[in-house]
């Protein structure tokens, strides 16, 4: 499930080669890197073209680590069934060309629209990854409607959803006076009524941000954010485990008072 600019799609050159190095370097010396070994080498051949993968880059790349940990053919990936949703005509097409070579199903379709479209799959399990760009304050209502009608329907699907951590002001562009960010508090009301959908339906629902750098008006997007609807059994430990060598690594190169604004929280605990 898809749905985001060009650039997010396929793989979007990076400005700095060397500062994107340094901090895998500060990653891969922090004593739970076993936790992200797998992701740091996964991309790892896209830094040294200048480039990272977006997420369905990582999706096809993750399946072949599980294909080779099984010692089983790319034939495994025959029995995934994997739809990415895409709005934006050149990245469609982008993701288009990628998907010839795999059974895959690539749709230039509104990615919301997409999902209530599929579910329940059958069989009756699987993963939906929203990733939305959150460009128009609306969306986060919408995706609010979106999961509630999605729950309707499959209860038990495993939902994946990224949201932006954005600081509360911002210097106007036309005044340059200090103001409120208008989407600023946005993510956390949309995790508000997700609460009130996991506890409806009787859904576990698990919540994992990290800031990269503190808030202040000179900064839009400080962190990132994920709250997964259905979390697998033991997701928050190995999620705590790998935040914890993010902020180590990140500690390293911003000081130590980022520590407070990254964390992992079950929200609504699994039934």
């Amino acid at each position: 499930e898809k749905n985001s600019k060009a650039d997010d799609v396929y793989a979007l050159r990076v400005t700095s080669e060397e500062s994107v190095n340094k901090d895998l370097s500060s990653i891969e010396t922090t004593l739970n890197k076993d936790a992200i070994d797998d992701y740091v080498s996964l991309i790892k051949p896209y830094i040294a073209k200048s480039m990272y993968p977006g997420s369905p880059l990582v999706a096809w790349d993750m399946l072949a680590l599980l294909a080779q940990e099984k010692q089983a053919s790319y034939d495994v990936l025959d029995n995934v069934n994997l739809h990415l949703s895409e709005l934006h005509p050149s990245a469609f097409e982008t993701v288009k060309q990628w998907m010839q070579a795999s059974s895959f199903h690539c749709h230039h379709r509104d990615g919301l629209e997409l999902l209530n479209a599929l579910i329940p799959p059958k069989p009756n399990r699987g993963l939906v990854l929203i990733d939305p760009p959150y460009e128009q304050a609306k969306e986060y209502a919408h995706l609010v409607d979106a999961m509630s009608k999605a729950l309707n329907k499959w209860q038990n699907g495993v939902y994946a959803i990224w949201y932006p951590l954005l600081s509360p002001t911002r210097i106007d562009r036309l005044s340059g006076e200090v103001v409120l960010s208008p989407k600023h508090d946005c993510s956390n009301s949309m995790l508000t009524s997700f609460v009130e959908l996991a506890t409806r339906h009787q859904v576990g629902l698990l919540k994992v941000e990290f800031a990269q750098q503190l808030p202040s008006e000179n900064v839009g997007m400080f962190g990132s954010g994920m709250v997964i609807f259905n979390p697998p059994w033991q997701l928050d430990v190995s999620l705590t485990s790998v935040l914890e060598c993010l902020v180590h690594s990140n500690d390293m190169n911003n000081g130590p008072d980022l520590a407070d604004l990254s964390h992992v929280e079950i929200l609504v605990p699994n039934p």
